[in-house]
């Protein structure tokens, strides 16, 4: 999937309820453009760039993955990670923005992560086989 088909399917698929997190809480979407989503965890606003989230998308589409791997993967899913650090409650609010786009199954507890699939959709630019 191309970057900005990516983009289209996650921004025409924005929930305007707040979105349940498995661990509890709820996260609510307050901006978002094509660069970030922006989401309230508790008091705190919190970014998550679309690169980022269509970069762990790209690795990881069609495996399962587990907030672990994202955290290994790339810091902006870390928030104990150095130079810089992200969020680690990015892990858990991709997954469930990447499962409101159909991107991804419901998010199930693999010990002490949390872990979904990461489900591969093929690009409409591609030739299709006969």
């Amino acid at each position: 999937m191309l970057f900005e088909e990516f983009i289209h399917t996650i921004l025409s698929h924005i929930p305007r309820a707040p979105l349940n997190n498995p661990g509890g809480g709820t996260s609510t979407i307050v901006h978002f453009n094509e660069e970030q989503i922006i989401y309230r965890r508790g008091k705190s606003n919190i970014p998550l760039k679309m690169k980022k989230l269509y970069e762990a998308y790209e690795r990881f589409q069609g495996s399962f993955v587990t907030t672990r791997a994202l955290k290994k993967f790339d810091n902006s899913f870390d928030s104990s990670a150095r130079a810089p650090s992200g969020h680690s409650c990015n892990c858990t609010f991709s997954f469930m923005i990447l499962i409101e786009a159909g991107l991804a199954d419901s998010i199930v507890r693999k010990g002490r992560c949390y872990g979904t699939n990461f489900i591969s959709k093929p690009s409409d630019n591609k030739k299709k086989s006969l």
